[in-house]
């Protein structure tokens, strides 16, 4: 079932509400990835009550003018007061858990447990030096070319339409799997919804560069469960390690043979994971 809110500063949003038990309000990635990224979410609505946020600026919700972290951190507090809780059991994945970080850290009485799947803090050296060693052992692939060239396009600079964006993305998505083989309908289904190019031009561009929130992590008081694949490029254990380092009170659980889209590849264990975490 598809519902709707509206933010403080006057978009609509939507979600998609699945499932019955105990209530885990998740984010998604990109930035502009929606709902839709977790269409099969590991089978999590047999346990749980899943709240499928589509962001701003992602399909079924309003385009924005405003795409910096504190716009996602107000809305996830509107979708919250929306839902007449006083606490979240909150999940961000990739992009979603930067966001779940600096909504944890600004509101921190309104989370009761945090999951962090696939994300990161902080961008450094260390993880760069991470992400290319990823990439280099995809070197003797038949797509690694395109792929490359792909993600270069990507940081570059803006696309002329969302088209070519979602083509572009689905040309670098065989580096974000452990095994792209068997996946490939799938992964290209994932950046198949992106419906503007703004929210992951503005990440790109203007946050990512500077961005840091490990001094965000240190005031979670939120138990956290941070969730790795052990073979993701852009997000893997050593952004995870880092995260484990800040957090107060915090678990890590590596899943083997997985790539970024760890609950694509790994669903039983992903689920295992979650499910020892939150019940």
């Amino acid at each position: 079932m598809t519902e709707t809110f509206t933010t403080p500063d006057g978009l609509t949003l939507s979600y998609e509400r699945r499932g019955s038990g105990p209530l885990l309000v998740c984010h998604p990635g990109g930035p502009g990835g929606s709902a839709a990224e977790f269409r099969d979410f590991a089978g999590l609505d047999d346990t749980f009550e899943l709240v499928l946020l589509s962001p701003r600026g992602s399909s079924g919700s309003d385009a924005a003018d405003d795409y910096r972290l504190a716009a996602y951190v107000a809305d996830i507090e509107a979708l919250r007061e929306h839902l007449g809780v006083e606490q979240l059991d909150l999940l961000g994945f990739s992009h979603g858990g930067i966001v779940a970080i600096a909504y944890a850290a600004a509101f921190w009485s309104r989370v009761s447990r945090l999951l962090l799947v696939d994300t990161l803090a902080c961008w450094g050296d260390e993880a760069e030096g991470a992400m290319q060693r990823a990439i280099e052992t995809r070197r003797d692939k038949p797509w690694f070319e395109e792929a490359q060239k792909a993600i270069a396009e990507e940081q570059a600079g803006e696309f002329s339409s969302i088209e070519e964006l979602v083509a572009n993305l689905q040309r670098q998505a065989p580096l974000y799997f452990h095994r792209w083989e068997g996946n490939e309908q799938t992964g290209r289904e994932l950046f198949a919804d992106f419906v503007q190019s703004e929210p992951l031009h503005h990440f790109n561009t203007v946050e990512f560069p500077t961005f840091d929130l490990r001094g965000e992590l240190r005031t979670i008081a939120a138990p956290t469960l941070v969730v790795v694949g052990d073979d993701d490029l852009i997000a893997g254990p050593v952004c995870a390690d880092t995260m484990l380092r800040e957090l107060p009170d915090a678990r890590l659980v590596t899943i083997r043979d997985a790539g970024h889209f760890v609950y694509v590849e790994q669903p039983a264990a992903f689920r295992a994971a979650l499910t020892d975490f939150l019940l």
